[in-house]
């Protein structure tokens, strides 16, 4: 696409006077009903991008909407000129969402026939045809002299759309301009002087939106080439951002704080693809030093906005994260002590956990190498206790953040950092919280405590004292679901694995649930036993074979006596069927036809809940014993009547169930044989 200066000539008009001329309303109002065009084809805004139309004087030329929109930018009126830009804008902008949904396709022309292939969506060449001429009338409104500001923000506007479709503004040439081009408007030397004389008294939120116009292209660097990002921006722009931070209205302050925070992961990504590192350390260490200036004086005050406050948070987040390296040890100590002091703060505690999170899991990958790990020694023995003392609060935000927080600082900072007297103090904390009351909070907490468990295995008697006991009085909630008992199951695991517990005193102790909680409360529900049994299950599979062996004795002991409580016998086959998923049953000499026996026995007992647990434990077991227990589920089908088949199909499920949600078993090669049983029983009255 390239524009025609005269199909849109403005000389018919030029012998009427100014305060003549009212044919600026008639071309707002035609942009207007275009707008309202551009609307409604926001589901397939193709037409507008491919279909030509005839224009007015030289009716044998053609030319799109979205050309004839781009052509006429150079609209002498402002607010008519506003309301192309906003136009093409919209347009722009619900183009690209439906290209990520896949109603049109932009595409440069050479990637058409070898990545597109047959693709029946339309496709659009944004790059090649209309990149070029958007930026350069959106630069040729920047930078006129008599541009109003409206022109200039909504110019602004257009390009931050542009920066989300493929490939961006373009290459290194386009982003050098554009940031060229934003220099006068955040500069506060002569550039700035000069441009503060071409616009209003230099516009606040003119230079409010040359920040959001950067950050938005430094962040689509999925769009951009991050080399071609990092040179233009730190030739062109640092300095003036660096500068913005010592604005004075605050709403610019914080957007520079975030343009700032989107540096450090830039120099990561440019670093990571260029293939000559040669010079990378120099230039780490002035921009470090150079971001370090900036921030440090916002974070340390306190007479600031709060969103001033929470940018300053961020951006320290990245640059310890990235660019810890590039860091004296004087000025990582001093940022790591302000955020400590964030911490303890009311007003900033939130955002601060999140950057101590960020910090803590970004630091510790060394994402650039050659300075290792960032040192969190100065704070973290205090940021530890000051977590678990959150735990305290009313607040369940707070807490929630906290928990995050704690598990990932003892998870990629804990071990020999923290002593054994400050785990015990953060397991006394996450015990008194682990409750049936608020389940997220209980997954959480027993997350932290997996974790402090992993860093100190020396915590067990801690574990056992502080945790435990909350632990047994979850394992038999009704409430226990989902994530709740994911983690507390592996809780039990750790525990075993560890040795922080006896296996065969917490075996006991799980088993005891069955009988203490009846004298309470009544009989137990499915829920409960389910639970319960998933729990015995899994420590069982993470014990000794000789433990494991002792268990599968006594489960085949109590299956096979009678006289046994119905809630004892339908424990022993839910653990059954839950350890069949874990181990490989057949392994055991005589288990599981034993097993295979008493579960199709126990579908003739008078009692619907053994019933179904046995279906349960059939179809569990049949995930680590695939060719033991699957054949006798399918010959039962074959010959058993409906009541049983009905539990048979039910252990199927079981057995699909499984497979789908974690890919237990090798189910692929005998679904030939599952498929005919499912057709022929899907038509049963």
């Amino acid at each position: 696409y390239e524009e025609d200066d005269d199909d849109y000539s403005d000389e018919e008009d030029d012998d009427m006077s100014d305060d003549d001329d009212d044919s600026w309303k008639v071309r707002r109002s035609a942009i207007r009903a275009l707008a309202a065009v551009v609307e409604s084809s926001k589901n397939d805004p193709s037409k507008l991008w491919i279909d030509e139309y005839a224009w007015r004087k030289n009716k044998s030329k053609k030319m799109t909407v979205a050309g004839a929109l781009v052509n006429r930018t150079k609209e002498r009126e402002e607010n008519c000129r506003v309301d192309i830009i906003d136009c093409f804008t919209r347009l722009l902008a619900v183009t690209i969402q439906a290209a990520e949904e896949g109603v049109v396709v932009l595409a440069s022309s050479e990637a058409m026939d070898t990545s597109l292939g047959s693709s029946p969506a339309l496709v659009i060449d944004l790059n090649a045809k209309y990149a070029p001429a958007i930026v350069k009338a959106c630069e040729k409104q920047l930078g006129a002299k008599k541009g109003g500001e409206r022109t200039k923000s909504s110019a602004m506007a257009l390009l931050s759309t542009l920066s989300r479709s493929p490939n961006g503004v373009g290459g290194a040439t386009q982003i050098t301009s554009v940031f060229t081009h934003m220099k006068p408007i955040l500069s506060k030397g002569a550039d700035g002087a000069q441009h503060r004389k071409l616009v209003s008294a230099g516009s606040k939120s003119l230079k409010l939106d040359a920040l959001r116009l950067v950050r938005t292209m430094i962040a689509s660097e999925s769009e951009h080439d991050p080399v071609d990002l990092k040179n233009a921006l730190l030739e062109t722009l640092l300095t003036e951002l660096c500068a913005s931070v010592q604005e004075d209205w605050y709403k610019i302050i914080a957007e520079a704080l975030r343009v700032l925070a989107e540096v450090p992961p830039l120099l990561a990504k440019a670093w990571g693809s260029a293939d000559d590192k040669s010079g990378q350390k120099a230039e780490m260490d002035k921009v470090a030093s150079s971001l370090y200036a900036s921030i440090e004086p916002r974070l340390a005050a306190h007479d600031l906005d709060q969103e001033i406050k929470e940018c300053a948070l961020k951006a320290t987040a990245a640059l310890l994260s990235v660019l810890h390296s590039s860091l004296s040890s004087e000025q990582s100590g001093r940022l790591l002590s302000l955020l400590l002091e964030r911490l303890t703060n009311e007003t900033t505690r939130i955002a601060a956990i999140k950057t101590l999170s960020s910090v803590v899991s970004t630091g510790s990958d060394a994402q650039m190498d050659e300075g290792g790990d960032l040192d969190l020694s100065p704070i973290l023995a205090d940021a530890v206790s000051e977590l678990s003392s959150l735990l305290r609060q009313q607040s369940r935000g707070v807490k929630q953040s906290a928990l995050e927080s704690l598990d990932i600082v003892v998870r990629c900072s804990g071990g020999d950092a923290l002593d054994a007297a400050l785990y015990d103090s953060v397991l006394k904390e996450l015990g008194a919280i682990i409750l049936d009351a608020d389940l997220h909070i209980s997954h959480l907490s027993l997350c932290a405590a997996i974790s402090v468990l992993k860093a100190c295995p020396s915590c067990g008697e801690s574990v056992k004292a502080n945790v435990l006991p909350a632990a047994l009085n979850l394992s038999t909630s009704p409430l226990l679901q989902d994530q709740a008992l994911d983690s507390l199951l592996r809780l039990f695991k750790e525990i075993v694995v560890t040795d922080a517990v006896d296996f065969a005193e917490l075996r006991t102790s799980l088993e005891s649930r069955l009988s203490s909680e009846d004298e309470k409360t009544g009989p137990h529900g499915k829920q409960s036993i389910g639970n319960l049994g998933k729990s015995i299950a899994v420590i069982t599979a993470s014990t000794s074979s000789s433990n494991r062996d002792a268990v599968v004795k006594d489960i085949l002991a109590t299956l096979e006596s009678k006289g046994k409580k119905t809630q004892e016998v339908q424990l022993a086959l839910l653990i059954s069927g839950d350890l069949g998923r874990l181990v490989n049953l057949s392994d055991m000499e005589g288990v599981a036809s034993r097993l295979q026996t008493i579960y199709l026995a126990s579908f003739d007992s008078p009692s619907e809940e053994v019933k179904h647990a046995a279906a349960y434990a059939l179809g569990r077991s049949a995930v680590g014993s695939m060719q033991t227990f699957l054949p006798a589920i399918l010959d039962a089908l074959e010959q058993n009547n409906e009541k049983k088949q009905y539990l048979l199909l039910s252990a199927l499920r079981e057995l699909i169930h499984c497979h789908r949600l974690d890919g237990s078993g090798d189910i692929g090669p005998s679904v030939p044989l599952i498929l005919p049983h499912l057709f022929t029983h899907s038509t049963d009255k």
